[in-house]
């Protein structure tokens, strides 16, 4: 029987050197945004921490999805987006939410089924959107996003509209016909559309070359639609930053659609109830050693000559704003039964 190379893995790996853009050192990131950044990793990951913590006590229904180890992602490319532009984020791209303006009260509403919640107690989690924010809601089945901020793209290119559309991927859903065919669409008609994957490693419990020859996802996408596209260090809240608003300019500016892969891990499982056994402990244990991308954030802004009481003061800011916000939302009323099948049919006309 005929032996094959395996191919190489996506997604940060133990003892794996990343081919990425050059890291940590981004001369052209000014520091308040240096400062901003930590700010939304910083809000992400205790929003998180904290919604974890009360699905396990068994006061959020349904399931919570993390994006502990990719918050860096999330946060940079929401901040890389101009005030007109549109953003279609996935289920651990919270910080994007915080980049828009969303506010954690706001999320939580929704997380804990509230009546003011966005979905009005009728969906939870990151199901939500807010189109004042430019916020598009999320599908669950992804991939579905990427031809839907096609078409936001080019009715921003036919109206002559300096605007841009951005979604995130990860590498399963770049296994989804949607997404082949919405990067077709892209290329041919050079709207300013912006796709930044999430290269985590793994489908829920999938590693990536269980599912494509090729787990190079850049190279598929400059190769198959001639779309130009940057691989980056994901962990590295500046590199993906520098690399994510280089794209949105070049699409702003006529050059048609861009692609940037971030490299990462996921360092908690597909959601709180998976325990990623699939996954090695000790890739998890280094990767959150040497890779978390608050403590690499943090240390570049040391640096940099940030004082550490200034980097406490973003922590403890981020601790009060979780806090007050999750007051907020649980002190909210909940659904009225009576109000269940509002939203759901249509009037008959008269």
């Amino acid at each position: 029987m005929p032996t094959f190379p395996r191919p190489p893995r996506c997604g940060w790996r133990s003892g794996s050197s990343l081919t990425t853009e050059a890291a940590l050192d981004v001369p052209s990131v000014p520091g308040a945004t240096r400062l901003e950044l930590l700010r939304l990793i910083v809000l992400q990951r205790l929003f998180e921490e904290r919604t974890v913590a009360l699905y396990r006590q068994g006061r959020i229904p349904g399931s919570v999805y993390n994006g502990r180890g990719q918050e860096a992602v999330a946060a940079a490319a929401g901040l890389a987006l101009g005030p007109d532009d549109v953003v279609a984020p996935l289920n651990r791209e919270l910080a994007c939410h915080f980049a828009r303006g969303v506010t954690v009260a706001h999320a939580f509403r929704n997380f804990l089924g509230k009546a003011t919640g966005p979905t009005f107690g009728r969906d939870g989690n990151m199901h939500f959107g807010v189109p004042e924010r430019g916020v598009f809601p999320l599908v669950s089945m992804l991939g579905n996003l990427c031809p839907v901020v096609v078409g936001a793209a080019l009715a921003f290119k036919r109206r002559g509209e300096a605007r841009v559309a951005l979604t995130f991927l990860g590498e399963g859903a770049f296994s989804v016909g949607d997404v082949h065919e919405g990067l077709g669409l892209a290329g041919v008609w050079q709207v300013p559309a912006v796709f930044v994957i999430q290269s985590n490693g793994w489908s829920y419990s999938t590693p990536a070359e269980r599912q494509m020859v090729n787990t190079n996802i850049a190279e598929r996408i400059e190769g198959g639609w001639s779309i130009p596209a940057r691989r980056v260090d994901g962990t590295d809240a500046l590199a993906v930053y520098a690399a994510v608003r280089a794209a949105v300019t070049r699409a702003r500016a006529g050059e048609g659609p861009q692609a940037v892969e971030a490299l990462s891990l996921r360092m908690h499982g597909h959601a709180a109830h998976d325990d990623a056994r699939y996954v090695d402990r000790s890739v998890r244990d280094e990767y959150e050693r040497t890779r978390d991308p608050v403590r690499r954030l943090q240390e570049r802004l040391r640096l940099d000559g940030v004082p550490e009481a200034k980097l406490e003061a973003v922590r403890r800011a981020a601790e009060e704003e979780v806090a007050a916000g999750l007051a907020e939302a649980e002190s909210a009323p909940a659904p009225d039964p009576a109000t269940l099948e509002d939203g759901v049919y249509a009037s008959a006309p008269t």
